[in-house]
């Protein structure tokens, strides 16, 4: 058997390899589901997408394209580090968590998301409406489900499992839940320097926790209480 630590992943190439992995990975089912018929074109919705302007999505391409993108991501991770003999188990947090450690985090939660609407207001941001709108979209019940299953799944395994475990193994905790938060923030490049800033620091947050206690499911279900809440208000204020 190899040495344990020579078969971690690069640092630079693990952070390099989750995003380019994340983000192209999805494009085949994309121009797969354009040849599924016009159903999957409905409801056009205009989004403002950052650097890249306002731009033409589909609610219902979009979210089926992360839904079935899911599975080969989370399997593509999980080969390479079998191959390169690594325990899943330790390695990914697969541990879970009990009620006390889930109660503590989720009140430490509740107290950012307060202190997140009070940023909010005193900076006077405004909520990135027309990217809300498309999640809101109709089928509103697929982007429920993408939004508070799929996303949080899929992200935390590839920046809060996969390579906050390569991370940390070769630059330590700190460095790992920094560089970790950092590559899940610009994913989100549709979202202002300050909304960004919101999501790096919970992104720390969440990191901080994985480390704590080891436990991936542990920030899948945070990560999906948050997505519920905002959801939720989303959903009274814009329909």
């Amino acid at each position: 058997m190899k040495n344990q630590e020579s078969n971690f992943f690069n640092p630079l190439w693990a952070i390099i390899l989750s995003l380019l992995v994340f983000n192209f990975f999805p494009i085949p089912f994309d121009v797969l589901l354009a040849f599924a018929g016009d159903w999957v074109f409905f409801n056009p919705t205009e989004v403002e997408m950052g650097i890249f302007g306002k731009v033409i999505l589909y609610p219902i391409k979009g979210n089926l394209t992360m839904i079935l993108s899911t599975p080969l991501i989370i399997y593509f991770f999980v080969r390479r580090m079998q191959k390169r003999e690594l325990d899943l188990t330790s390695e990914l947090g697969l541990f879970f968590f009990n009620k006390s450690v889930f109660f503590k985090s989720t009140l430490l939660l509740t107290f950012f998301l307060v202190l997140e609407e009070i940023y909010m207001r005193v900076l006077q941001i405004e909520a990135p409406e027309s990217f809300i709108r498309f999640m809101l979209s109709e089928p509103i019940i697929l982007g429920v489900f993408t939004a508070i299953i799929i996303a949080p799944i899929l992200e935390e395994f590839v920046f809060r499992g996969f390579l906050l475990s390569q991370l940390r193994n070769t630059l330590g905790d700190s460095a790992a839940i920094g560089l970790s938060s950092f590559a899940w923030t610009s994913l989100h490049f549709q979202y202002e320097l300050k909304i960004l800033l919101i999501l790096f620091v919970l992104g720390l947050f969440l990191g901080f926790l994985r480390c704590k206690h080891n436990s991936l499911f542990l920030v899948m279900a945070l990560h999906s209480i948050n997505n519920l809440v905002a959801f939720t208000f989303a959903y009274f204020i814009f329909v």
